[in-house]
């Protein structure tokens, strides 16, 4: 836990670690993911691999490069490498299960390991969303997300509160299609509705046409969403949420990202 300087302060916080190298994605990322949607083959996806790698993988690289520092800001044992099978996840399935090649959707996760709790970005055909994972599927015999809820609901309600999490993030189970846990999330009316759900996405969504989207400004955006939610992080991972939410409130606290007006890709 960070000292407190003898007005009983916290020390000032270092700036949110920035990059000029991302400029945002681009119409044609969409473009391509929606023809990918439209014709999911092998053949297809060969002959548009130049797209492929221009549109969203370019783009999807320096995303995690220009964000990475401000990831291990957060959380230094978070995976930051801009690499497959550590913050990018594959187009392709296995078709051992499934009827198509490739996945027509595209992950980002910043986290430690798959299917672990994490944060992320997700883009497909109609946008994209930012926000983060939460893994309560029984492990060792618990249900870690729900027992601290359970537990410590005042303390998660109270970090709700401090960190911002709240109506404009939807809540969803993952495997159960997009219909809402919380469409608007309350923490103090929807803290004990997680019980017995294994996969939940904490999100906010933006339209392929918001400018946004294809500006620098998504990664101030990016930014300011990963550390608000964050303590949902530390709720579904901790043994001892409240020590290490107040570890994390000391060292960091909740950072006043701007999130500026630019020029976007056409």
């Amino acid at each position: 836990m960070a000292k407190l300087n003898r007005r009983g302060s916290k020390p000032k916080q270092p700036e949110a670690p920035a990059s000029d190298g991302f400029s945002g994605f681009f119409k044609e990322t969409f473009e391509f993911l929606a023809d990918l949607y439209n014709h999911n083959s092998v053949t297809w996806f060969n002959r548009h691999r130049d797209e492929y790698e221009k549109y969203l993988m370019n783009p999807a690289r320096e995303f995690v490069v220009s964000i990475g520092p401000f990831i291990k800001f957060i959380n230094p044992t978070f995976e930051t490498e801009p690499k497959f099978n550590k913050t990018l996840v594959r187009l392709n399935r296995d078709m051992r299960f499934a009827k198509k090649p490739y996945k027509d959707f595209f992950l980002i996760r910043f986290g430690k390991t798959k299917w672990g709790s994490e944060l992320f970005l997700y883009l497909d055909r109609k946008g994209m969303e930012i926000g983060a994972f939460v893994n309560n599927e029984k492990a060792d015999g618990r249900r870690r997300f729900e027992e601290n809820l359970s537990s410590y609901s005042d303390a998660f309600v109270s970090a709700c509160k401090r960190y911002k999490i709240g109506s404009e993030f939807s809540a969803y189970e993952l495997r159960s299609g997009r219909d809402p846990i919380s469409e608007h999330f309350n923490a103090a009316r929807d803290h004990s509705k997680f019980k017995g759900t294994d996969y939940i996405i904490f999100g906010k969504e933006l339209g392929k046409s918001d400018p946004i989207v294809r500006s620098k400004s998504l990664l101030a955006m990016a930014m300011k969403t990963y550390n608000r939610l964050y303590p949902l992080y530390i709720f579904s991972t901790s043994d001892n949420p409240v020590a290490d939410f107040e570890s994390y409130d000391q060292r960091i606290g909740l950072l006043k990202i701007s999130i500026p007006k630019n020029s976007t890709h056409k």
